[in-house]
């Protein structure tokens, strides 16, 4: 898998464009940094710095020229998908990138062998449920308490993945 997947209009019609690649284990402090503005329990630097290396996890980066914009880590195994993280940075949300994310995310699960995709999200993260219900997730259970920092309920979500066909590979 290489090459980049790349699409416009992030900062406006006049704007850079918006880079979708790989992470790589040198980006675990700008993704580290971006983690601390994005959640409230953020993950620390150790746990991005071994995804390049990883069986069972990849990360993808948003990039405008050098800034990284937003991430995504996705976990596979046995079939089945897990999105782990996915953040934007607020600046520049609204702007598309985090359904690039998504898709790409999507993609991977596919190319890996998964035939579902989950997730769990904050109960009052209205933004990112518009998102996964707008990627055709649907809820499936609640986990009561479940994330600190302010104590609030997960919504536990999952989407049916369609078997890739001739041509739908990863584009990174």
């Amino acid at each position: 898998m290489s090459g980049v997947s790349s699409f416009s209009g992030v900062s406006g019609p006049s704007g850079p464009d918006c880079r979708i690649c790989l992470l790589k284990n040198g980006d675990a402090p700008a993704v580290a940094a971006l983690e601390t503005v994005c959640f409230s329990d953020p993950w620390g630097e150790p746990e991005f710095a071994s995804l390049e290396e990883s069986r069972l996890d990849k990360g993808f980066a948003a990039w405008v020229g050098e800034t990284l914009a937003g991430y995504a880590i996705l976990r596979t195994v046995a079939g089945e998908g897990e999105l782990l993280r996915i953040a934007v940075r607020p600046d520049v949300r609204g702007r598309g990138i985090a359904r690039k994310l998504m898709e790409q995310v999507e993609r991977a699960a596919r190319e890996a062998g998964a035939d579902s995709l989950f997730l769990e999200v904050r109960a009052g993260n209205k933004p990112a449920l518009a998102l996964y219900r707008a990627s055709g997730f649907e809820e499936n259970g609640r986990r009561k308490d479940y994330y600190r920092f302010p104590t609030e309920d997960a919504v536990l979500m999952e989407r049916s993945l369609s078997p890739l066909e001739d041509g739908d590979g990863v584009s990174i």
